[in-house]
């Protein structure tokens, strides 16, 4: 039998991402706690996914410390958290979704601009 896949979230997403791997047969861990250091130590086990925002930098020594990883899965726009040459080098997956907080960065926009026009920021 073959051993599932162990994902671990770094990050809170959306419950339905967390769902959707399960329903593929992952086994998801919250890593929300997990520190840099941690990873590093590998205190985390075989870790073959890792979905995450921005809260830990993946940079070579990270990488370099999980020798099963398979995929990187990055939540929001941007990649610059992620160190993009090493996971090239170690054959890494690296997926994002910058169309999800593209409402959100809109609102925002037009917030910021009736305030503006309110004179809200000089308070």
């Amino acid at each position: 039998m073959k051993e599932s896949a162990q994902v671990w979230f770094l990050d809170v997403v959306h419950e339905a991402l967390w769902k959707a791997l399960d329903a593929a047969g992952m086994k998801c861990h919250d890593g929300t706690g997990v520190s840099r250091e941690a990873i590093v130590a590998g205190d985390l086990g075989p870790v073959h996914g890792l979905v995450l925002r921005s809260r830990i930098r993946l940079d070579a020594e990270v990488l370099h410390a999980l020798p099963d990883l398979q995929w990187i899965a990055r939540s929001g726009s941007g990649l610059e958290n992620i160190d993009l040459a090493t996971a090239a080098e170690l054959d890494i997956a690296v997926h994002s979704s910058p169309e999800g907080n593209r409402d959100a960065v809109g609102e925002h926009c037009i917030g910021m601009l009736l305030g503006t026009l309110h004179k809200l920021p000089s308070g």
